[in-house]
């Protein structure tokens, strides 16, 4: 199909009110650091939900994830369910609450409370070139070149051409918007997105002749060679995707999440919990960003399953899979319905750029150059520092554009580095033995025990050494192998080296009141200190499991109405009305646990530690 009036018209309005919405709030996010990286902490939870869907769902989801599921089936569904599902509700439910009421100005400040200098100002200073460094740069490239992939098969565009229409706006908007400017346009962004999304799955079903006949189309053509593409779970044995793989993913991906808001799958989790207005609303935040975000991933994925019949090329190995989505957008879309799914491409690419920037230049400035070069100095300083930080970040990740192929490559590299790590991330929330040397053990540590179990054998082989390839696992063991290496290590030098002191312990205690295992440091004479440590744990691990599988059944439930199993579909959909009422009222009761359990120990706590903190001041 060949670009036209009509498509060029919506893009160029669209383009438009993006640069005027970014005009529009250059006031207000330019008064002081607070309003362009936070929004002034003042917005709703369901609106930062939004917004970071839009981080996480760009061009780079209908190019990776179609991608997936031409390869795949009905069940690719779980690649995300697994990634994501439970690790936001586990991060909704169980930590939150304890990060807003911290009312930090980045989440990395985390460590300053936790640990003592050394170790603090390590962690800090990793996090923060691990973030706005490598993180930031690697989602921003593989969000540039999903774009690419999709305006290359739908218009012939280049990788530099694609960058010039899309850069230079999206870096105008955020420079002149900051925080509330980027989320009030996630909104539209998003709406546009869902709207062009859901107008090509709906083509894509009349193409077919409506959901029976596509379904008979699919089974007549795979039945023989590839059945599992019908199922809605993963099967035992896939070559992409096995429920191993799933079942790592899950592990690998939930246990540990939460403790940490600046992880490197998500790292603009910390700017969205900071920003809400209450810590209630935080929790509002995690589950609106889970039903948001896999909605829009089924409309991507549901279409690009279809169009297997149409290129079974696709399938073959070495074939760019990546490309389906914008071959489908060329042959399904109308005049004026192309340009509207451009739009909605360039919103998302816009939505996850804009986010990217603005977070990486936020932890760039607070983080490595106020902390260490230049503490004292103007509003006005820092905010020019964050926007020249916007570029250099941006100039990272077009190299990305240019070095990188397969997205998913990357995004799997990603998560399996930050995996190594994340079971520590509770422990230091819930295990007061947990010290400076473990933090330390878990996070460098777990980058060499990475390197050496992920690309160790590869470098081997390539260097020609014979028994290299016995060393080589599929990723989904990897990950678990480092993760659970990464745990035992941690584990060990936390048991062999010192507590940290007694009086840090106690302030971290007072400040941010966590669960766990924390009973020295509680209240005396408190109905705290007779508190099984497990048991609100445990509570709140319940509570996210009925979360997960409620929305786990919604999007199952939704995936078998599209291939015209509508009794099992509407059973799940009913089902998960079900759990979703039951999360809620349970998620309303643990939020009113947490709020009592804390007023509860405030008055005594506070004149206890004072005491302590009197008697045996800290040393700097």
């Amino acid at each position: 199909m060949n670009w036209n009036q009509p498509d060029i018209w919506i893009v160029i309005g669209y383009l438009l009110l993006m640069l005027g919405m970014s005009f529009w709030h250059r006031r207000f996010s330019g008064s002081n650091l607070e309003n362009f990286f936070l929004g002034g902490r003042k917005v709703p939870g369901w609106l930062n939900g939004i917004s970071y869907t839009a981080a996480l769902v760009s061009p780079d989801a209908a190019t990776g994830y179609g991608g997936l599921g031409v390869v795949t089936g009905a069940f690719i569904s779980w690649w995300y369910l697994s990634r994501f599902g439970l690790a936001l509700f586990f991060g909704g439910v169980l930590f939150a609450v304890f990060w807003r009421r911290l009312n930090l100005f980045t989440s990395l400040e985390f460590y300053d409370l936790r640990f003592q200098p050394r170790a603090a100002a390590a962690m800090r200073l990793w996090i923060a070139l691990r973030t706005s460094m490598i993180a930031m740069p690697a989602w921003t490239g593989i969000t540039l070149l999903a774009a690419f992939k999709i305006m290359g098969p739908a218009f012939g565009l280049t990788k530099t051409e694609t960058l010039y229409l899309i850069v230079p706006v999206s870096f105008l908007f955020v420079f002149f918007s900051g925080y509330k400017g980027v989320v009030i346009s996630n909104l539209v962004q998003m709406i546009i997105f869902f709207t062009g999304t859901l107008t090509l799955a709906v083509l894509t079903l009349i193409h077919f002749g409506g959901a029976a006949a596509m379904t008979a189309t699919l089974s007549n053509a795979f039945r023989g060679t590839h059945p599992e593409v019908l199922q809605i779970m993963p099967p035992a044995h896939h070559d992409i995707f096995p429920l191993a793989a799933a079942m790592a993913w899950m592990l690998g991906q939930s246990i540990g999440y939460g403790g940490d808001a600046a992880p490197m799958g998500g790292a603009m989790e910390g700017q969205r919990i900071l920003s809400t207005r209450t810590p209630a609303e935080a929790l509002t935040m995690y589950v609106v960003t889970a039903l948001s975000m896999f909605l829009l991933l089924l409309l991507v994925t549901l279409p690009s399953i279809s169009a297997a019949v149409i290129w079974p090329e696709l399938r073959e190995a070495g074939a760019d899979r990546e490309l389906v989505y914008g071959k489908l957008m060329k042959v399904m879309l109308p005049a004026g319905a192309m340009g509207l799914l451009v739009a909605a491409m360039m919103a998302a690419t816009m939505s996850t750029v804009g986010d990217n920037l603005n977070f990486g230049s936020q932890v760039l400035v607070s983080d490595i150059y106020r902390r260490w070069f230049v503490r004292k100095a103007s509003e006005k300083h820092y905010l020019l520092v964050g926007k020249l930080g916007m570029a250099l970040i941006l100039s990272l990740a077009v190299a990305v554009v240019f070095n990188v192929s397969i997205i998913t490559d990357v995004a799997i590299f990603m998560l399996q580095l930050s995996a190594a790590e994340l079971p520590a991330n509770w422990a230091q929330w819930w295990w007061w033995r947990f010290n400076g040397p473990a933090r330390m053990a878990a996070s460098f540590g777990g980058a060499l025990i990475f390197c050496i179990v992920v690309p160790g054998p590869k470098l081997l082989q390539y260097l020609g050494v014979s028994w290299a390839s016995s060393l080589i696992i599929p990723w989904w063991w990897q990950t678990l192998l480092v993760m659970g290496i990464t745990t035992v290590l941690w584990i060990l030098v936390a048991l062999l080296t010192p507590p940290d002191p007694p009086e840090l312990l106690q302030a971290f205690y007072l400040r941010a009141r966590p669960l766990g295992w924390w009973k020295t440091y509680k209240p005396i004479n408190s109905t705290l200190s007779k508190e099984y440590p497990l048991s609100p744990i445990l509570r709140g691990i319940g509570i996210a499991v009925t979360g997960f599988a409620a929305t786990s059944l919604l999007i199952t439930g939704l995936t078998q109405l599209w291939f015209a199993r509508y009794e099992q579909g509407s059973f799940m959909l009913l089902a998960s009305a079900v759990l979703f009422f039951f999360f809620r009222k349970m998620a309303n009761a643990y939020l009113n646990y947490l709020s009592s359990r804390i007023s509860s120990q405030s008055t005594l706590m506070e004149k206890q530690t004072f005491q302590n903190l009197h008697q045996h001041p800290l040393k700097k």
